[in-house]
């Protein structure tokens, strides 16, 4: 799309973006006057979500039911959306069920990133906007929490959180 001036619209790849946080990105970015792109495998949402984007929004986010572990298929979305920049919301999220299943977690929050971030790496596309999480900082010994605060994760999602900051880090 072009805007009025001429210029081409940001293009955004929202990872997660049936979530409930990345639906409210993806209206908000929508709102501001950019083009979405919604990649989801809908293991915790359902793509009725992009119909009441839609709604919300009067504009219907493109949509690509799929798994950020998925290379051919991340490959592909860059490819035929041009996208510009990364909002990173996509992963598995519950501390309880991280606990009971450590390696999905790792492999899915983790591996998926890192996936993401090759995909990123071969399209030119430099600019991500990560969601962590608190439990990155463990029980913290003072409030308020900074990102400056000591790190100490107590279960495995935190620790898949603070992995992928540490990987975003080091590719920056």
């Amino acid at each position: 799309r072009i805007k009025s001036n001429g210029e081409r619209m940001a293009v955004i790849l929202l990872t997660g973006g049936t979530g409930y946080v990345g639906s409210h990105t993806c209206v908000e970015l929508i709102n501001a006057g950019h083009d979405t792109v919604v990649f989801d495998n809908l293991c915790n949402s359902s793509a009725v979500v992009v119909d009441r984007i839609e709604k919300i929004t009067g504009k219907r986010p493109r949509f690509i039911e799929g798994d950020i572990r998925d290379s051919s298929l991340l490959d592909r979305a860059f490819s035929d959306h041009r996208i510009d920049a990364v909002v990173h919301f996509a992963g598995l999220k519950a501390v309880a069920d991280s606990v009971a299943r450590p390696l999905d977690y790792y492999v899915n929050n983790v591996a998926g990133s890192g996936t993401l971030l090759e995909a990123m790496q071969a399209h030119g596309v430099r600019r991500i906007a990560f969601s962590s999480s608190a439990t990155v900082y463990g029980a913290a010994s003072a409030m308020p929490l900074t990102e400056r605060s000591p790190t100490a994760p107590a279960n495995p999602y935190g620790h898949t959180k603070l992995m992928v900051e540490q990987i975003l880090h080091d590719v920056a």
